[in-house]
């Protein structure tokens, strides 16, 4: 149930570990963030952890501004061998309806280390990857692509809320209806279940800008797609900007999802120019198309394509939130 507090921790941890102690090795790299976590080993967790041995992390967010959500990478090493362990993460998630996570505010978390870890110590190193605020922004390097799915997911739960978010209208697709359509140098090249067209479109002032549109060449409908346009000198090869383009339904509705030949229309980019003042050549490439069933095509190399798969578990999971609460038909 949605509306209970979130929180996922998973451990994927390999090699001879000690255990008899515990080290604390905190990231020193992110002194800034105000979440801290200390950890401390533990042979009493008995109703938690298989034979009772795990490590309890201490969190205390020290932040000014509400926290909504977080993502916490911890590593284990031999302290003897200088190996490291795969690590374990420890994720929480607060929806809209819930209470943020104030200032001054502890709690723990704990990691179960397996039975087949032995020796003498065990290091453990806390890595905050990314804090995701109430106000919507964000701290953290956010290296790992289960950040950007948690940046999505509340992005996703957002869609959900009563206002219309700045980025809901950015990333919701345009009706055919409303165009922009391509009107010169147009372009059509079917990648994998998308046929894209684009090319020039000028809008009220002249100013030329690239216009796409994709219409869903599979026979099952698509939820979402993320689409990345490189400019370049075709003269040289020089790539000269990168841009995304992701469009998704944002609300669930699988009336309103990308139907088997039907079209959606993105909003027209700003075109790159060479040095002489013509229009740069451009490449379009699919990074991911998300279908009703949960399938995926793509090989998801942006990072904003973990973000829109947890767009759209965040609407699902709202979703499912509004259907479980009393008097909801």
């Amino acid at each position: 149930m949605f509306l209970k507090h979130l929180f996922f921790f998973a451990a994927v941890i390999a090699g001879a570990l000690a255990c008899s102690q515990i080290a604390l090795a905190q990231d020193n790299a992110q002194e800034s963030s105000p979440l801290s976590v200390a950890t401390q080993f533990s042979s009493d967790l008995a109703k938690e952890c298989q034979g009772g041995r795990g490590v309890v992390a201490q969190f205390h967010y020290a932040g000014p501004k509400p926290l909504r959500g977080y993502l916490v990478v911890f590593s284990f090493a031999d302290s003897t061998t200088g190996r490291i362990t795969e690590g374990s993460w420890v994720r929480e998630i607060r929806s809209a309806d819930q209470r943020m996570i104030d200032t001054g505010s502890e709690w723990s978390r704990t990691l179960c280390i397996p039975e087949k870890f032995t020796g003498d110590t065990l290091t453990v190193t806390a890595n905050v990857d990314v804090l995701d605020f109430a106000d919507g922004s964000i701290w953290g390097p956010a290296s790992l692509a289960k950040s950007h799915e948690l940046i999505g997911t509340l992005n996703g739960i957002d869609f959900k809320g009563k206002t219309t978010t700045q980025l809901e209208r950015y990333v919701s697709p345009i009706s055919p209806q409303r165009g922009p359509f391509p009107v010169a140098d147009v372009q059509t090249q079917t990648i994998g279940p998308l046929k894209i067209e684009s090319g020039v479109w000028r809008d009220e002032h002249g100013q030329d800008l690239l216009a796409v549109n994709v219409t869903n060449e599979s026979s099952f409908p698509i939820r979402a797609y993320l689409l990345t346009t490189s400019f370049f000198d075709p003269a040289t090869g020089t790539r000269i900007r990168r841009v995304s383009t992701k469009e998704l339904e944002t609300h669930g509705n699988p009336a309103d999802y990308l139907a088997p030949g039907a079209t959606w229309v993105a909003d027209p980019r700003k075109f790159s120019y060479l040095s002489d003042g013509t229009l740069a050549s451009y490449k379009i490439s699919v990074d991911l198309v998300a279908f009703a069933d949960g399938s995926v095509f793509g090989p998801k190399k942006s990072a904003e394509s973990d973000e829109v798969l947890g767009m759209l578990r965040g609407i699902d999971a709202a979703n499912d939130s509004s259907r479980e609460t009393p008097g909801h038909p």
